[in-house]
């Protein structure tokens, strides 16, 4: 019962003339990459790793593609990790690079950007340091200048995830805590002069003149697929004190560049993030009959693809969510050597989600 309930929600709404209403952006399913910016833990860093934190060594072993390289791929959301930097230089000597050095391993790591103040894009300061992208700059203008040159590209989702709090890790630099205004002034003005104008879907744009976020997406829904094509919106996933500053002054995050990971029911609550859909399965499906925007896993750690379990993948797809993670899409590198892949049904990269439209819809250019 709850099921076709859920299916007769996500019917595409009939126009006047009998036609089906246009598609919206949250109509549709893509594969997106998980901590998307990761390059290789040097070999000097993941052999002192394997020695004293095996089972940590084991699950970081995966990297990427660069994020260029990701989206001619057909991936459509990424995850990048960030840590604030206002003066410039604090993640800029990693205890790895020091190991790495003594081993007299080259490992290309990007000093300089790390030395100028602003964000920056790593896993785990001094440990998983290595990124394809080393400054938030940098990789929002990577995603940017691919999005120019393909302009009807389906939108893409960019998570900005941020673990602020100390690791308790000895010898792991602390980073600086995000519930700081002028920290979340500076993250927003980094994004919107990455991704100026109209290139940015922003929570103002899809609450339009409704009363609070939540309710511009449940009278209104998204912006049409056709309006979103050629764009990107970001969510920032952080802790609850930091999602709290970054409402602070802003209801329904009115005037902030980014959207956030809220309790449903909350006036900001319009997209969610599911780490197990095999144990959330039927609440990703309510959430994306109902117009919230979901993002989940299909594997971690590297467990699945050691030993080629899918089932986490298959209950993501039939899950219905949005964005569907993984760090083993089509061409990223497999260290591993077990040829473990995730896609959609058929090898395709995106479709229209299996909850909102049942039927299928064609999704090109």
């Amino acid at each position: 019962m709850r099921a076709a309930a859920a299916l007769l929600l996500a019917a595409p709404v009939l126009l006047a003339a009998g036609e089906p209403s246009p598609l919206t952006m949250n109509d549709i399913q893509v594969v997106g990459s998980h901590n998307s910016f990761k390059a290789a833990i040097p070999q000097a860093v993941m052999a002192r790793l394997r020695q004293t934190e095996p089972k940590l060594a084991d699950g970081l072993y995966y990297h990427h593609l660069s994020l260029a390289e990701q989206l001619d791929a057909g991936v459509r959301q990424f995850e990048l990790d960030i840590f604030a930097d206002p003066e410039g230089g604090r993640y800029a000597d990693p205890a790895g690079e020091q190991w790495a050095r003594e081993a007299g391993e080259q490992t290309g790591f990007d000093r300089v950007a790390m030395l100028a103040p602003g964000y920056k894009v790593l896993h785990i300061p001094d440990v998983d340091y290595m990124s394809t992208c080393a400054t938030l700059a940098a990789c929002l203008g990577e995603i940017d200048g691919w999005s120019r040159a393909h302009p009807d590209h389906l939108p893409i989702m960019i998570t900005l995830n941020a673990a602020d709090m100390p690791s308790g890790r000895e010898g792991i630099t602390v980073p600086l805590p995000l519930d700081d205004a002028e920290l979340l002034d500076a993250l927003d003005a980094e994004i919107s002069a990455a991704l100026p104008g109209e290139r940015l879907i922003t929570p103002d744009e899809v609450r339009g003149d409704a009363t609070t976020l939540a309710d511009g997406v449940r009278t209104r829904s998204w912006p049409t697929l056709e309006e979103a094509r050629g764009r990107v919106y970001v969510l920032l996933d952080v802790r609850d004190a930091v999602s709290d500053a970054y409402r602070a002054g802003h209801p329904s995050l009115s005037g902030r560049a980014m959207f956030g990971w809220y309790p449903d029911g909350q006036p900001e609550a319009v997209i969610q993030i599911v780490q197990d859909p095999l144990v959330d399965g039927d609440r990703i499906r309510r959430w994306v009959a109902g117009n919230t925007i979901v993002r989940t896993r299909t594997d971690a750690n590297t467990m699945e693809a050691r030993t080629g379990d899918h089932a986490k993948a298959e209950a993501a797809m039939a899950s219905g969510a949005q964005a569907v993670s993984t760090d083993y899409y089509p061409g990223a590198p497999d260290p591993l050597g077990t040829g473990f892949t995730v896609t959609l049904l058929g090898g395709a990269m995106a479709r229209c989600s299996p909850v909102r439209v049942p039927a299928g819809c064609p999704l090109e250019p």
